[in-house]
């Protein structure tokens, strides 16, 4: 059993660290260089959560299980693909929570939130195209490919797929 709800300033310390934990699962399979080392030790910090919490275009909710943080998810509105205005930058679930609806439950509550505060469901995101397990969440959530962009780390390109869900 899970519940969520928004995210409090006395979540950063966990939303960080489960941060961390799911982008280096996801992310460093090979190993974790220095340049990943510096990318996660500088990105998940709860001072950078807390001014995602502080920030009024951010929509920051976390799915709890038995009291444990088990994932979360970030929306930031006004951040524009195409027609759409409403941007998923993460949605994280802890490995061992992953097939329990917790993401679905995330990702429509996220969905709830665009419209009331823009007037559409739509929600557009990125994910690393080599990360099969999330294209597959997503398309199995009606979400269509929309283009690729790339994430550069390290003077390194990564593609990532844009996937788009529209009202």
């Amino acid at each position: 059993m899970h519940s969520t709800r928004a995210a409090e300033p006395a979540d950063a310390a966990r939303i960080a660290v489960l941060g961390a934990q799911v982008w280096v699962h996801t992310y460093a399979s090979g190993g974790v260089s220095e340049i990943i080392a510096h990318y996660v030790l500088t990105t998940f910090r709860p001072e950078k959560i807390l001014a995602l919490m502080n920030d009024p275009q951010i929509v920051l909710l976390v799915a709890e299980a038995e009291g444990y943080l088990a994932g979360y998810i970030v929306m930031r509105l006004g951040s524009h693909h195409a027609d759409v205005s409403a941007e998923i930058e993460t949605l994280y679930i802890q490995d061992s929570f992953a097939g329990c609806g917790i993401g679905s439950t995330l990702l429509a509550q996220a969905r709830g939130l665009a419209m009331a505060r823009t007037g559409s469901r739509a929600v557009w995101l990125m994910v690393n195209s080599h990360n099969e397990k999330a294209i597959s969440f997503y398309l199995s959530r009606g979400m269509l490919q929309d283009g690729v962009t790339y994430f550069e780390l390290g003077g390194v390109k990564h593609e990532n797929k844009v996937m788009v869900a529209r009202d």
